[in-house]
């Protein structure tokens, strides 16, 4: 073993404690590698900053601080073995590490404000918790002495020394009180002293089984385990696995002095840069008896395309790293690590995924529409008649088909040459991929011969031009109101690719062609239909995927118009044509301004050519619930009114204006350009027009323009009178259908059309409507009023339902709300279904998305009831699906970078603040440095997993963080920060709490960036010292202040798509590791120009948090794979009972609507006995729905379940009429004639059911099942209080004395009680 001292690093001199008291300016920094002036290089200064402030040494090896180093060093320290007096403490002698109770309180808690979380099993450990007293890693090596003799292991760490105290009149800042500052009058200063250890370590010495001291220095000691492992994975003989680990043996008293702690503590292992160090790990092995993962299985699948993904070394309370030799082009990925080392902050960069291109492929949406547009000549070279001229599209997307079918054939020959043990499965995902390519292939040949699917494509590619030219050119101005239209659309046309497709999605919309052109498909409708899963990377582009496949419905429904089915005929022209729906309201009203600009320019297209593309506008409804925007227009002509009372408009808020800005020229939207009332011939409507004044927005007010505005419609009423083409809704959303009749529109189901209000429901018994603003009687007519001529009401023809419907973030529908939202797709599917004019069944295409799924194909087929196509399917490798391959990492293309953190023995709060406060400071040195460039890590998104947490953090930014940036500490180099709101810390938050009109506000503001002329240290001391001297010093616009600080739950992880945001810090392992990768791509979407780092911060109590520090490397390369299986059971016997009421009410209620005397009505529920044949043929159909997705035990229970609600309604309506009553779905039944049907679940209370009550409990959310609602307060008035004890005895206090034995039987009963508990 030899002994070696290190050297102070020369670009970090240590800095002596008299430095003038200015320094906080940033100025004295020193990197060890001077940034270059480029985002991905102010990011490497900003890890930097962190390592040396977090970890150390901050000024070099032989630093010297004023500052006590377990105060100033968060990380890669361990505490003494015991503590003297630990006899006392059974727990922490039969322990090794200081316990918490035995260092600074401020520091050593890391659980006591905590939330524990709702696992339990993943709570932190409370009791025994120790400062560890160790560290170290394990890994595996050849036991063949032929191949490995020994491995050279080299120890690192620095203690620091006393150095005796300075007069407080020469430090730059006063001592802290208390033992560090010597009283307040004199300064101690802490020298620190590197060690460096290197030992051999020979295989032959190890005693497996046995561990093995090697005294380091005085206690400094490393320990060895060792383990002979005999399977095949170490060769002929077997493997070694090695365990070191190095402890500080010291004894010490209970407050532990300075020198006793070691800091900066590092191991790292070679063997002469051999490749010795074996994978944990290796796919390509045979595996053990019992190890290997059933054919066929998910695990399986993944053991084969990670197989490359090794893992070759694991840490011990630290993280693990490892070297590897690059491997050349064309040979495999080494599977030998020729070095293994501990860290403190693993960092790890993902690499982007790119979308593929292909050489002679057309991507560009407009020439793709232009060559649609050009009729096929009849001998086209693909045509039966042989050679002609060709056929341009057929040219522009044949190479997309030939390519992805002769990359097929590479992989075919791929999977011959894989292990025996994992062909099998290479050749069942092979074969997958060719299903796959035979769509494509089909998709294609679709569009090439038939003549309307080519004119509906160049209109769904014009579309689609315009909108991704008109989205960026309101992003633009959104941003910077000054620049115009034409110049933006000037700089967006010269950029590569300004309207293009990606590969994948062009491909993707090519598979789903001749499913929405023909509705009576077999994978649409069939027995053997297909949900298609488009399962793409977050950020890699698929809602221009899914909008795109929209338009073309759009269009080839309109062409398809009026059809004569066994039905009825069914009109195409009119009603919902895309039905999308989301869980999170975020993410509908990110979504919603996207989608409104695709229909703004179908609206426009539409106008051009009526003739071709039909009279109905193409409208954008918002289907959300009335917290975020209102239910009838009469409540937004109220709520506009007492906005404008109050002297609102501009900068005010008002829910029925759920956007932002112009989605077509950018111009910021308030409430003064919302008109409530009567416009044209249509009454009672909420319109929305830009303000452009020069009317050149064709959205604004003008001759010629669209005269309602943009096509968006926000209230209930509207959507189900308007029926617009697209709607947006949260899941949440379909609950209501069991109480609102009117919604039956959404579904194609429709009554009347009156020429004043639109779709108007049938009239009930007693000539009611459950529409207030149109009671017109069949036949009748409103006279005219004001600028609104006279207008009649008439039947109205059963429009066509949804044609697509499209279930973003599918990895969110889980748990208790995908039980409850799979139950009730059986009601939606009967709402949806109609017969196509062959007679054959027709149902929508279903489209999902995510990027984090498992366990899909049982997720779809319990939701959905079909059977799944993922695209694009993954084959051999996840780095490459053709469509989508991951590219290298370089300077040119910077991946995501990781950074991870737990910092053992110290406070979760007091490590977030810390934290914080060292990389907002350090983002600031890098505006300081650097300009511009800095701006994407001037702005953190601080992410929680519980509401909880997030707010005590947002009381620390305001409170100790914003103290401690304007005021750093006396070894501190880094510059002060102040605020952006008027030198506070500029606060946002996107939480649950933020009201939904709050959003887009606050995602706009997200997108403001930092001036370095305006926000750097030296531009801010310009400005104070010319406010000093009384000079005017000009000041941004409070709304042009960007955050400094943006803290989210789980409402970020979906549907935020802020390019410019770089900097995330993750407190705590979020609960599943899909959202883990949801929310942390958040940052760095735009990677080459703006890459992201997220920083991790585990909770070191917590055994998940630390095992995935641990293995930070392996985990975040193998992430993907690790997304924990979905499960749904919505056709679980207490799921059944509790939603299939509402399933029930809700389907007879829609499915009704067109039938006069049904029961759509609100109170018409008791029509139940005339349309008994109907209801019993519903009935069928959805115990069929639920054969199809579920169990023989579990359909025969529901078929059961159905028969006896429905016999259960038929009693109540009897019940009803023996009491001359009347029975009504809920509304009116305080009426002592009316008689409710359906109730909600809190309606009892803690009572049990009654026999008068309504026998039907719907829910009024998909959520109330969820554990985390634990009060439910009744909007019943008279169930808030408890009448239970009004005649009980008073209470009266009872003397000590006089308990007897009633005292003792309390005492029992109190004990029972915690017991139980």
């Amino acid at each position: 073993m030899t002994s070696e001292t290190d050297s102070p690093a020369p670009s970090a001199p240590p800095a002596a404690p008299s430095d003038p008291a200015g320094r906080h300016d940033g100025a004295a920094y020193v990197f060890n590698r001077e940034p270059g002036n480029t985002p991905a290089s102010a990011r490497a200064g900003l890890v930097e900053v962190l390592e040396r402030e977090l970890i150390g040494p901050a000024d070099g090896a032989a630093e010297v601080l004023t500052t006590p180093p377990d105060q100033r060093y968060l990380l890669g320290r361990i505490a003494p073995t015991r503590l003297t007096g630990a006899a006392d403490d059974p727990e922490a002698a039969a322990s090794t590490g200081a316990p918490v109770t035995g260092v600074e309180e401020e520091t050593a808690s890391a659980s006591s404000e905590e939330d524990p979380g709702e696992d339990a099993d993943d709570e932190p450990v409370r009791r025994g918790l120790m400062i560890p007293a160790s560290m170290g890693l394990r890994f595996q090596v050849p036991a063949d002495p032929a191949e490995l003799e020994a491995v050279t292991v080299r120890v690192s760490w620095g203690t620091y020394e006393t150095a005796g105290r300075d007069d407080e009149d020469s430090a730059s800042a006063p001592a802290p009180p208390g033992p560090a500052g010597g009283g307040g009058s004199r300064i101690t200063r802490y020298h620190r002293v590197p060690h460096s250890r290197t030992l051999r370590l020979t295989l032959a010495d190890l005693t497996p089984g046995r561990t093995q001291d090697h005294v380091l220095d005085g206690d400094v000691t490393l320990r060895v385990d060792s383990h002979l492992d005999a399977s095949p994975a170490g060769g002929p003989v077997g493997r070694y696995l090695i365990e070191l680990a190095l402890c500080n043996d010291r004894t010490t008293p209970k407050r532990i002095p300075v020198p006793a702690w070691m800091f900066q503590t590092r191991i790292d292992v070679d063997a002469g840069e051999r490749d010795v160090f074996l994978p944990v790990h290796d796919p390509l092995l045979p595996p053990a008896p019992g190890m290997q993962p059933a054919a066929g299985s998910e695990d399986a699948r993944l053991e084969l395309q990670y197989r490359d993904r090794l893992e070759f070394a694991v840490g011990r309370t630290c993280s693990a790293d490892w070297s590897l030799r690059p491997a050349r082009p064309g040979e495999p990925a080494p599977r030998r690590a020729f070095r293994v080392s501990t860290t403190w902050m693993p960092a790890v960069e993902t690499p982007q995924t790119a979308a593929a291109g292909v050489p002679g492929a057309e991507l560009d949406m407009r020439a793709l529409a232009a060559a649609a547009a050009q009729a096929p000549d009849a001998a086209d070279p693909g045509g039966p008649d042989g050679p002609g001229r060709p056929d341009p599209l057929r040219g522009a997307l044949e190479p997309v088909v030939a390519a992805y079918t002769a990359w097929l054939d590479e992989q075919e020959a791929a999977v011959a040459a894989l292990p025996e043990h994992l062909r099998g499965t290479g050749a069942e995902a092979l074969a997958e991929a060719r299903q796959v390519s035979g769509q494509l292939a089909e998709g294609l040949d679709h569009l090439l011969t038939d003549p309307e699917a080519r004119r509906c494509f160049a209109f769904m590619n014009r579309v689609m031009a315009d909108q991704r030219v008109r989205s960026q050119i309101a992003a633009a101005r959104a941003v910077d109101p000054g620049l115009g239209v034409e110049e933006v659309r000037a700089r967006i046309l010269e950029e590569d690719y300004p309207h293009h497709w990606r590969v994948f999605q062009l491909a993707f919309i090519l598979m789903q062609l001749p499913a929405l052109t023909d509705p009576a498909l077999p994978r649409r409708s069939g027995d053997l239909a297909a949900a298609q899963l488009l399962f793409f990377p977050t950020g890699g582009g698929k809602t221009e995927a899914y909008l795109g496949l929209a338009a073309y419905a759009f269009a080839i429904r309109r062409r398809q118009g009026l059809l004569d089915t066994s039905d009825g005929p069914i009109d195409g022209c009119a009603g919902v044509t895309v039905l999308m729906r989301y869980t999170l309201r975020l993410l509908t009203s990110q979504q919603f301004q996207r989608a409104t600009t695709l229909v703004c320019a179908a609206e426009l297209a539409r106008r051009e050519d009526p003739t071709t593309w039909g009279e109905e506008p193409f409208r954008i409804g918002l289907w959300v619930g009335t917290a975020v925007s209102p239910k009838r227009v009469r409540e937004a002509e109220e709520e506009l009114r007492r906005l404008r009372e109050r002297g609102g408009g501009a900068g005010h808020r008002f829910s029925a204006l759920q956007l932002g800005h112009c989605p077509w020229c950018g111009l910021a939207l308030s409430p003064n350009d919302v008109v409530v009332g009567d416009v044209g011939q249509s009454a009672d409507r909420v319109v929305v027009r830009c303000p452009d004044e020069f009317g050149e927005c064709p959205f604004s007010e003008g001759d010629g323009n669209v005269p309602d505005g943009l096509p968006v419609l926000t209230t209930d009423e509207e959507i189900y009178r308007l029926a617009p083409a697209f709607v947006i809704a949260t899941v949440d959303k379909l609950a209501r259908l069991a109480r609102e009749g009117h919604a039956a529109a959404l579904f194609g189901h429709v009554a009347r059309r009156c020429e004043r209000h639109g779709y108007v429901p049938h009239l009930d018994h007693d000539g009611a409507s459950d529409f207030d603003g149109c009671t017109l009687a069949d036949g009748g007519r409103h006279r005219a009023r004001g600028n609104l001529p006279a207008a009649g009401i008439r039947p109205a023809t059963r429009l066509r339902p949804p044609d697509l419907i499209i279930q973003d973030e599918l990895h969110l529908i889980t748990g208790a709300l995908g039980t409850t939202v799979g139950l009730f797709e059986t009601a939606v599917e009967a709402m949806c279904a109609w017969s196509a004019p062959g007679g054959l069944p027709a149902r929508p295409l279903l489209v999902a998305s995510s990027a984090t799924v498992r366990n899909v194909a049982d997720q779809v087929r319990s939701l959905y009831g079909r059977d799944v196509t993922i695209f694009p399917p993954q084959v051999l490798d996840a780095s490459d699906t053709f469509f989508s391959r991951t590219v290298p990492v370089d300077d040119a293309h910077p991946g995501r970078l990781y950074v991870g953190l737990s910092t053992t023995g110290v406070r979760l709060t007091a490590a977030e603040i810390q934290t914080t406060q060292t990389v907002m400071a350090g983002a600031q040195l890098l505006l300081d440095r650097l300009g511009r460039a800095a701006d994407p890590y001037m702005t953190l998104v601080g992410y929680f997993s519980a509401t909880r947490e997030l707010a005590g953090m947002a009381r620390y930014v305001q409170d100790d963080i914003q103290t401690g940036l304007a005021k750093p500490g006396r070894d501190c180099r880094l510059p002060r920060r102040r605020g952006t709101d008027f030198g506070a810390l500029h606060l946002g938050e996107l939480t649950s709490r933020i009201a939904s009109a709050d959003i887009t506000a606050t995602l706009d503001r997200m997108a403001l960036t930092f001036d370095p002329d305006v926000d750097s240290t030296a531009a801010r001391a310009a400005a104070a010292a010319a406010a000093q001297a009384g000079k005017k010093v000009g000041r941004r616009r409070p709304e042009a202040n960007p955050y400094d600080v943006v803290l989210a739950t789980s409402m970020l992880q979906v549907g935020v798509d802020v390019s410019r945001l770089g900097l995330m810090l993750v407190v705590g392992q979020p609960k599943n590791t899909a959202e883990y990768i949801q929310a942390t791509s958040r940052v760095g979407r735009d990677a080459n120009r703006r890459p992201g780092l997220v920083i991790t911060l585990g909770n070191w109590a917590r055994p998940r948090d630390l095992a995935h520090y641990e293995q930070f490397r392996h985990f975040h390369e193998t992430f993907y794979a690790r997304v924990e299986p979905l499960t749904v059971t919505p056709f679980s016997v207490t799921a059944i009972d509790r939603g299939l009421d509402g399933a029930l009410v809700a389907a007879a209620r829609v499915t009704q609507a067109g039938r006069s005397g049904g029961l759509n009505p609100e109170h018409n529920a008791g029509c139940i006995i005339e349309q008994e044949d109907a209801i019993d043929r519903l009935a069928q159909d959805l115990a069929a729905r639920i054969g199809a997705a579920a169990g023989e035990e579990e359909s025969r229970y529901a078929r059961e379940r159905l028969t006896s609600r429905v016999g259960e309604w038929r009693k109540r309506r009897r019940q009803v009429a023996d009491k001359d009553g009347e029975l009504v779905y809920e509304r009116g039944a305080d009426n002592s004639r009316r008689f409710a049907l359906v109730r909600a679940a809190e309606a009892a209370g803690s009572r049990g059911p009654r026999r008068e009550d309504a026998p039907f409990v719907v829910a009024g959310s998909m959520r109330e099942v969820q554990p985390e609602i634990n009060l439910l307060v009744s909007p019943n008035c008279d169930r808030l209080t408890d009448g239970s004890l009004d005649g009980a005895p008073a209470w009266a206090r009872q003397e000590p004395g006089n308990g007897g034995a009633g005292g003792a039987r309390a005492d029992r009963t109190d004990k029972t009680d915690e017991e139980e508990r």
